[in-house]
């Protein structure tokens, strides 16, 4: 099987290295490495292609190669990926800054029936998964994440999940059942407005519907919400977004949860 596998990954490198970065849709999996897609949730291959998609149109010159390509086991294969590119267009917000991202990350790929399951083998490291996003501008710099994002970026809830966990799979959580608020009746932080501070997003929590300020703000309003009364699930509320997070199981769910408790 791993010579299936090395000869599978082949392919789709000289797919990559040309350019056609929708080839994912065909190469790729509908699961992920380790987990399935939640019900009504898009294909492993989709989700991934789509971002890789995105991320062309906004680095033309964007090239995907694997380099180093060796079995792993018996039905999986080691691999290098290096991309490259310069981001010229506006990616989910972001404009185009002219500037050369690149990302060499270790990988693996695994088969499921005649199609593979990608691995991003550094994705457990968060510092490496917000530095991508500041490379391309979707995130301020660590020393001004206290402060407004530069630009109106929306990035794709997905991409949030893998920044935030590091992971496509939804983590256990038993607070869900106590979603009773789901629409913000406030859109500024009470308390920094009152103390004349700025906040870069807001929260809200979904107990009780109080609102407050992130937590790379100066003031943490939200978490500090969360220490006083134990309400550990929130969403955001900054722009359209509506994803939300449980503070103590560190779970992140995409915004469709939210129609659940509607």
């Amino acid at each position: 099987m791993a010579t299936s596998v090395e000869s599978w990954v082949g392919e789709l490198n000289n797919r990559l290295a040309a350019g056609d970065v929708d080839a994912l849709r065909s190469f790729l999996a509908d699961e992920y490495y380790s987990s399935a897609p939640g019900a009504g949730e898009p294909a492993a291959c989709d989700r991934i292609a789509d971002l890789a998609l995105a991320v062309q149109a906004a680095l033309p010159d964007l090239r995907v190669t694997l380099d180093d390509v060796r079995p792993a086991g018996d039905d999986t294969v080691a691999a290098t990926m290096t991309v490259r590119g310069t981001h010229q267009n506006e990616l989910w917000g972001s404009p185009g800054s002219g500037v050369a991202f690149e990302w060499i990350t270790p990988v693996t790929f695994r088969a499921i029936g005649d199609r593979l399951a990608v691995r991003f083998d550094d994705m457990d490291t968060p510092p490496q998964r917000v530095g991508l996003l500041r490379q391309l501008r979707l995130v301020n710099p660590p020393d001004e994440m206290h402060l407004p994002p530069h630009y109106p970026v929306t990035t794709p809830e997905f991409l949030l999940k893998l920044a935030f966990t590091g992971q496509a799979a939804d983590r256990p959580c038993s607070h869900l059942d106590l979603i009773a608020v789901t629409e913000p009746t406030s859109a500024v932080c009470e308390q920094c407005a009152e103390s004349g501070d700025i906040w870069p997003a807001l929260r809200m929590c979904l107990v009780c519907g109080f609102v407050g300020c992130c937590d790379t703000s100066t003031n943490r309003h939200m978490i500090e919400h969360y220490q006083q009364t134990g309400h550990p699930i929130m969403r955001s509320i900054r722009m359209d977004e509506g994803w939300v997070w449980c503070y103590e199981d560190d779970a992140f769910f995409e915004k469709a949860i939210l129609d659940r408790h509607r």
